[in-house]
């Protein structure tokens, strides 16, 4: 063998050796706490939106006041008010740029109609959503696509909060407008939770035992694999599909669920529970986001016998590997919200502790 070909060999093998290093290192992440000033205190975090790493908006709440808080790269802080104390409830949260972010929820004095709020970098304001119901609308997650097309989807009812159906509505920079969410025997009964947009003309939103697609015209529903207690709480879109995470029941417990959507059907993406924590009684996923199929993040909460515990795990392509997540303080943790900043690997996910006190905000 010639001194040159010996010699790339060995870099190959080098290569090769080096290449599964970095692959095995990239499977998990090591969460930290990230730092807040005395004014970030609440009883949780519900939403959160990171258009940069320099910058982030969560939603949450102290007591019965509403409150957003902002993340400048160095700290969290308690931002500009939002809604009116006994009010409002926050529940979802996406941001174009540090200047450009839609929050949505749901107004209680104003007899539970739909809200939003518009942030422009200094102050928010509100916004009239649509409410095909005089009462019992809420919008529960958002999704910006740019600053003049975004999609919100929740539930509302015409029976006083019973009788739910799915409600879809988009922003076009200017107004909301309603989308209708039917099915073959008219309006979907359910809740929408979360949707996700690869673009303005596909978009995907689930809730419990619901999915339905926007193909840039309509809203469908589709089916979903048989799983027992099958509950999707959050999903993710890329360029070749959508993944989508959740629960599901057992004898004993609450196991892990995902499932993804590849154009034409969901499908289990591994088998129920294959991202339960070993020594947990629970493990519940409340949040995803994925650079593509083979690579996703998850967030939520994984639970003792006496206590609960944060939770981010990661899929490679072929298993979730369960990330290290600190859990501060010794009330109860739960991981609610996912937010990974657009072409780089970092997330941040806020949650609560139990509790009013300091924030909870980790980051990978």
């Amino acid at each position: 063998m010639s001194p040159l070909r010996r010699l790339g060999l060995i870099a190959a093998v080098i290569g090769t050796v080096v290449l599964m290093s970095l692959t095995a290192n990239a499977a998990t992440a090591t969460w930290t706490v990230m730092p807040d000033d005395q004014s970030a205190t609440a009883d949780g975090l519900s939403a959160v939106s990171c258009p940069s790493v320099s910058f982030c908006l969560a939603l949450g709440s102290n007591g019965p006041e509403p409150e957003s808080f902002q993340w400048n790269g160095s700290s969290w802080a308690l931002s500009a008010r939002i809604g009116q104390e006994d009010e409002s409830n926050l529940n979802g949260i996406s941001c174009v740029s540090a200047t450009y972010c839609l929050a949505v929820g749901w107004n209680f004095y104003h007899g539970s109609t739909a809200a939003a709020w518009l942030w422009n970098g200094s102050s928010w304001s509100n916004l009239t959503a649509y409410n095909p119901a005089t009462k019992w609308n809420s919008l529960n997650a958002v999704k910006c696509v740019s600053a003049s097309y975004c999609e919100a989807v929740g539930s509302y009812s015409k029976y006083e909060g019973f009788g739910q159906h799915a409600l879809a509505e988009v922003w076009n920079g200017s107004t909301w407008t309603g989308q209708p969410v039917n099915g073959a025997k008219g309006p979907v009964p359910g809740v929408l939770d979360a949707v996700a947009c690869a673009s303005a003309s596909r978009c995907e939103a689930v809730g419990g035992g619901l999915a339905a697609g926007w193909n840039g015209t309509k809203w469908s529903p589709q089916g979903l694999p048989t799983v027992n207690g099958g509950q999707l709480h959050g999903v993710s879109c890329y360029r070749t599909g959508c993944t989508s995470v959740g629960t599901s029941s057992s004898g004993g417990g609450i196991e892990t669920l995902a499932e993804t959507w590849n154009g034409a059907r969901w499908a289990l993406q591994s088998p129920v529970g294959s991202g339960n924590v070993t020594e947990a009684v629970n493990t519940i996923w409340s949040a995803v986001h994925c650079g593509r199929a083979s690579n996703c993040t998850v967030v939520g909460e994984w639970d003792s016998a006496s206590n609960n515990y944060t939770l981010a795990e990661t899929w490679n392509g072929s298993k979730w590997v369960e990330d290290t997540t600190p859990s501060p303080g010794s009330g109860g943790h739960h991981l609610t919200a996912l937010s990974c900043t657009p072409g780089t690997q970092v997330c941040t996910a806020v949650g609560w502790t139990g509790g009013t006190g300091p924030i909870l905000a980790e980051r990978n």
